[in-house]
């Protein structure tokens, strides 16, 4: 695992620079009086069009990336949470499986689209329910 951690980081160092900014800021909330935290893992991005445009290795490429992303922020919570013996709850919310849901069962929460998108949204929208003629609502997108 060390060896492919080594090669990920090599691949995407910005997700770790990331990941060592949010453990630094976590550390400043913590001097600043915070003792209850709420960590997300990165869901299945790989998942989302512009990886499954890119083919079947770019998608678990991401994949790959995305996991060992989030056993690094799982490891170092757990640091965390031992540095700091006085901190009441500190929980890492896996978002994996939820987002899995969506996706797999997307039919059932109304999304009319998982693996494209309309160009109209692409910088956003004014409100949640907005609609461009030729697309359907912003909101049946995942």
């Amino acid at each position: 695992m060390d060896r492919l951690f080594s090669q990920v980081r090599e691949v995407v160092p910005e997700a770790f620079d990331i990941l060592s900014t949010l453990l630094n800021q976590v550390d400043d909330l913590y001097s600043k009086g915070a003792r209850s935290f709420l960590f997300l893992t990165v869901p299945p991005t790989n998942r989302a069009p512009l990886f499954v445009e890119q083919g079947t290795n770019a998608a678990a490429n991401m994949g790959t990336y995305i996991s060992e992303y989030n056993t690094q922020l799982t490891e170092s919570v757990q640091t965390f949470k031992s540095k700091y013996p006085d901190l009441d709850t500190v929980t890492v919310m896996d978002t994996q499986p939820i987002f899995n849901v969506l996706l797999d069962e997307w039919q059932t929460f109304g999304f009319v689209n998982i693996t494209g998108y309309c160009a109209a949204y692409e910088n956003g929208t004014p409100t949640p329910t907005y609609q461009v003629e030729g697309c359907a609502p912003v909101s049946s997108y995942l």
